[in-house]
């Protein structure tokens, strides 16, 4: 019986991406043992949802996209200011009277197709990212779903075998960002337990994805949805270059 499970949060055409395969649950003996009156337990689902070698697998898988994204952005970003300095070059020489007259119109007219380029390039990488941000969402929200269904179910077919009347989830908060569970006796904590039977056969992946992560990783808790950058929009006549969101 579980209470207080946190929805754990949590951005996409993400190739590589299986389906999940069910983590190997303990077994529980035919005809369920009746629980134990009073015998409660308790579990950081946080602490055992990050600490889950399938959720740094799919942080990873996650991460490396959004990464490909952000590279399509720049290299489009880096297209549009080269645009720009050439429109703004155009529109300069059109001013210019030392020129021709002849000259100075076809800079003119350069400088208006190369801004009506610029507002159509605009326009487009906005789309573009917009479009992937939900998709990246999308699917970052249902394979949360699905590893926090799983690691659910194990916990209870682990707590059934074990007669556990009562498992706690110490990671929760109530509406007032009270934590729903005050005090517990750390002893009866079966994050570590119940992590090192999820990750058996794969501590070396675990491991590696640590270590992979720990130059950059300075905040703790949930990974946040993946933000595709998006451009910002532009006041006429030039557009703004756009710039990445804030990841």
């Amino acid at each position: 019986m579980i209470f207080s499970l946190r929805a754990l949060v949590t951005a996409a055409c993400i190739a590589g991406f299986g389906a999940t395969v069910p983590a190997a649950e303990p077994a529980a003996p035919s005809g369920a043992p009746a629980a134990v009156p009073g015998k409660l337990g308790y579990i950081n689902m946080e602490k055992v949802f990050q600490g889950y070698y399938k959720t740094m697998r799919s942080d990873a898988a996650f991460k490396k996209q959004r990464d490909i994204y952000e590279q399509h952005f720049n290299d489009a970003r880096a297209e549009m200011e080269r645009l720009k300095r050439q429109r703004d070059d155009c529109r300069e020489r059109s001013l210019n009277i030392a020129l021709a007259d002849e000259v100075r119109n076809q800079n003119r007219k350069d400088a208006e197709e190369k801004d009506t380029l610029l507002r159509d390039k605009d326009r487009e990488l906005r789309d573009f990212f917009q479009k992937k941000d939900v998709e990246l969402k999308r699917k970052f929200m249902e394979l949360r779903g699905e590893l926090v269904k799983e690691l659910s179910d194990f916990l209870k077919t682990y707590a059934v075998a074990n007669r556990y009347e009562v498992v706690l989830d110490t990671s929760g908060m109530t509406q007032n960002m009270i934590p729903a569970v005050v005090y517990y006796d750390a002893s009866k904590d079966l994050s570590d337990t119940l992590l090192a039977e999820l990750n058996r056969g794969h501590e070396d992946e675990i491991v590696k994805a640590r270590e992979a992560v720990k130059p950059t990783s300075a905040a703790t808790g949930p990974v946040a949805a993946p933000v595709v950058p998006a451009p910002t929009s532009s006041p006429a006549p030039a557009p703004a270059v756009p710039a990445p969101a804030a990841k």
